[in-house]
């Protein structure tokens, strides 16, 4: 799927195993009612069985990470928190510039610099860099809708403490045990195999509305692992609903 570890350890980490869990059952339980029509985008009985390998994966590290200390270690957290706060700056920038450069698509296309949920330290780091060139270059535009310097002093800020949490990766990993982030990566793995199949099954039954009610993400939203303080103990493991 072309994410890197780190990557898919930051997506693993939001979320309770019982829920991730919970949540590709239901969407594999649906896909494989649908599959008839899935087939035609290419879902086969091959797909499903990579989430179905991908739930057992992560069922095996929860058992296994019981040993291991709940504790969320302070990097991690710090991390946590220097990502939301450069994700939340691109969201507005790039809603601001959207309002003012609706008719600009060539201007426009510089603010859209890359995947938009991704957590990644290293994109982060790249992608908040960019935008604050950007958005420095059309500063005179921007003030319109109420960009001013204390705006690009709070990217800079957020770039700033990206750019130390990325310094600090390998102290945080020394202090995270290895079954959990074994566990992350496995959630990661089964979060982004489940999305692809919610991405297609959407498109599918777009006009579909029963179906399409299907494929949400109700039952993960449901809880999501805090960004600060204690982590949240994982749900009890539930059987994945046939």
């Amino acid at each position: 799927m072309g994410y890197e570890r780190e990557e898919l350890i930051a997506i693993g980490e939001r979320f309770q195993t019982g829920l991730i869990l919970e949540w590709s059952g239901k969407i594999v339980q649906a896909a494989r009612q649908d599959l008839p029509r899935l087939k035609t985008r290419g879902i086969t009985e091959a797909t499903l069985r990579e989430v179905e390998s991908s739930q057992n994966e992560v069922k095996k590290l929860n058992l296994a990470r019981e040993r291991e200390t709940n504790d969320v270690p302070v990097l991690a957290l710090a991390r946590r928190e220097a990502a939301q706060a450069a994700l939340d700056w691109r969201v507005e920038t790039c809603g601001l510039a959207e309002a003012v450069f609706d008719s600009e698509p060539e201007v426009l296309a510089r603010f859209r610099t890359g995947v938009k949920i991704s957590r990644s330290i290293p994109k982060l780091v790249t992608e908040t860099g960019l935008l604050l060139g950007v958005v420095r270059e059309h500063l005179s535009a921007l003030r319109g809708v109420g960009v001013s310097e204390e705006f690009v002093k709070r990217g800079e800020e957020a770039l700033r403490r990206v750019a130390e949490v990325q310094r600090r990766q390998a102290q945080e990993q020394a202090q995270t045990g290895p079954v959990t982030a074994d566990l992350y990566r496995a959630q990661g793995v089964l979060y982004t195999r489940t999305r692809f199949l919610v991405r297609i099954a959407q498109v599918e039954f777009r006009s579909d509305e029963d179906r399409l009610g299907r494929y949400s993400y109700a039952t993960l939203r449901r809880q999501e692992v805090p960004s600060t303080g204690r982590r949240a103990r994982p749900a009890t493991v539930a059987a994945v609903p046939e």
